[in-house]
């Protein structure tokens, strides 16, 4: 699906054919920024034009996972990515102008990938504290308090998807009523064909998020309606989406502002996102004995070659990393 560009953009691949760019790097060009403005339509879940000046540091680096996690694109084409939109960015810089200016504060992957750093997974300490808030009123305001109850299971259901299951936020956000097998305690993912088998304990946060959505705007069974579906605050009860006649989709901006909400309500390090959860699953998981053929088809990864910086990042761990990663009390 193609979308019109903003008019600046369109004079900035102007601006390429004057200076004598060859016509197959401006399609390239074209098509690169087609795909980031695709990404982000779904991304906000809406069709209407966007001010290109209102992208944020943290849409960008959603950006980028996806192309990392989910399209499992190769370095090299990442970085071109990145190029192309920092080089349009200090285009519009030229003229004083602000488009796209928070990709300056991203860097693109590097050639060669070292092993995750320590603060790229959770130790099970962090992990027990952040499951144990999630299901408490800590830190929250007397008007939190009255909307909470509504969905308390959700963003559970959602967290345990990422650490207990190594889902990807993409994947989170685009379950359907479709996917959802409650009856036999499946997820299906249909882009790769997998099935994830929930525990009982999973299944029931689920049912029980689902049945507390009032029900002339609960998603459908068996339909396409999304299943992690938005909440209004201000009407306390969950978004319908009349566009779509269907409930809203939560979006995935707004499930890292939730996750971002409960880490700093357990008192948990800043940084911690669905991918640290992911990490954190996917580490721990090598080093309770799954082998990587095992684990690959398991979190949906195309090739083994997605699995080596998991692989480097275990052989490279402490004794004590490792403790800390696997016993509660470390």
């Amino acid at each position: 699906m193609q979308y019109l560009f903003p008019s600046f953009i369109h004079d900035y691949l102007h601006y390429l054919t004057q200076k004598g760019r060859k016509e197959s790097t401006i399609r390239r060009y074209m098509y690169d920024l087609n795909d980031f403005s695709y990404w982000l339509h779904k991304s906000r879940s809406t069709t209407n034009e966007i001010n290109w000046k209102s992208i944020t540091k943290e849409e960008l680096e959603l950006f980028f996972q996806d192309l990392i996690e989910v399209r499992q694109y190769n370095v090299r084409t990442i970085r071109r990515i990145h190029s192309v939109l920092k080089q349009l960015a200090r285009y519009q810089q030229s003229f004083g102008k602000s488009e796209l200016t928070p990709i300056e504060e991203i860097d693109p992957p590097e050639l060669v990938t070292g092993p995750l750093k320590e603060s790229e997974w959770m130790a099970v300490q962090e992990k027990k504290q952040l499951l144990t808030t999630l299901s408490s009123t800590i830190g929250l305001s007397d008007q939190q308090i009255e909307t909470f109850p509504f969905y308390r299971e959700r963003n559970e259901f959602m967290i345990r998807l990422f650490l207990d299951y190594g889902l990807t936020l993409h994947e989170v956000q685009q379950l359907s009523m479709k996917d959802i097998r409650f009856e036999r305690n499946q997820i299906l993912l249909r882009e790769d064909n997998r099935t994830i088998h929930l525990q009982t304990e999973h299944k029931h946060l689920a049912y029980t998020y689902f049945k507390m959505i009032p029900e002339p705007v609960r998603p459908r069974y068996y339909s396409d309606d999304p299943f992690i579906v938005a909440f209004d605050f201000k009407r306390k009860t969950f978004h319908w989406s009349y566009d779509n006649d269907e409930p809203k989709r939560m979006s995935m901006i707004a499930i890292q502002k939730m996750l971002r909400m409960e880490v700093k309500r357990a008192h948990l390090r800043k940084g911690i996102s669905a991918q640290t959860l992911r990490n954190t699953f996917i580490l721990s998981t090598l080093l309770r004995g799954m082998s990587p053929d095992e684990l690959i088809q398991s979190i949906g990864y195309t090739t083994p070659l997605s699995m080596n910086r998991y692989l480097n990042t275990v052989q490279s761990m402490t004794d004590k990393q490792k403790i800390r990663l696997l016993t509660a009390g470390a």
